[in-house]
């Protein structure tokens, strides 16, 4: 996978959210994001994996009721900014910077 297709599905994905809502997303989204995340580590995208895996920790959290939808909002908010920035950086974890 390169990283235009990791961006690209990882904004199909954030939109599925924004239409289904955090409650009850399409089935099998935790496990395509699970899948993103280890193609994110393979390439090279830490902090793409670490925003990954904070999505699906809210997103479970959100399902259990021990989190509000707002913070699943956050999530994507911060995915999407790396996102915009990946597409514009010829070194992806610079981004770390911008957004720490």
């Amino acid at each position: 996978m390169t990283v235009e297709e990791l961006r690209t599905e990882l904004g199909d994905i954030i939109s599925g959210l924004g239409i289904s809502g955090f409650v009850n997303p399409d089935s099998g989204i935790i496990s395509r994001l699970d899948q993103l995340g280890s193609s994110a580590l393979e390439l090279d995208l830490k902090e793409g994996k670490h925003l990954i895996d904070n999505l699906i920790t809210v997103i479970n959290n959100i399902r259990e009721g021990k989190s509000k939808p707002e913070s699943g909002n956050l999530r994507i908010i911060a995915l999407e900014f790396y996102l915009e920035k990946l597409s514009k950086s010829e070194e992806p974890e610079e981004l770390l910077d911008l957004i720490i």
